[in-house]
């Protein structure tokens, strides 16, 4: 039996455009960034805790290493390379994050994130607008 949201979100993935993965992707790092910011934020006092934010600041990172890893920087240009410039800082911090708990630089990253998520969403928007 497949759950209606699950349901729907298969459907996003196999009816929806590359831009439509990106943002869904862009979703999916900033969810998995805000629960490991939970996780710091109630205290790692117990082993659950600490394996939800690792388990958390990881799936953000591989997220990021496979948006870095499928830029096409030749037909991108300089976007191309600003991008894979902003994903390597963010996989930086993400690190800093993991080692030293500071929330600094995790709400930096997810302050980001949500800016090129809004960005890559103006551009759906006016896409399906023209």
């Amino acid at each position: 039996m497949v759950r209606p949201n699950g349901n729907y979100l298969e459907r996003q993935v196999l009816e929806g455009s590359p831009l439509e993965h990106l943002i869904l992707l862009y979703g999916k790092a900033l969810n998995s960034l805000r629960l490991a910011k939970n996780a710091i934020e109630r205290g790692l006092n117990d082993p659950e805790t600490v394996k939800a934010k690792v388990e958390n600041l990881s799936k953000a990172m591989d997220i990021l290493i496979y948006l870095q890893a499928i830029l096409d920087l030749e037909k991108g240009g300089e976007i191309a390379k600003n991008l894979k410039e902003i994903y390597q800082t963010l996989i930086q911090a993400l690190i800093e994050v993991n080692f030293s708990n500071n929330l600094k630089p995790l709400n930096d990253s997810i302050e980001i994130l949500e800016k090129l998520r809004s960005a890559w969403m103006e551009i759906r928007h006016n896409q399906k607008t023209s």
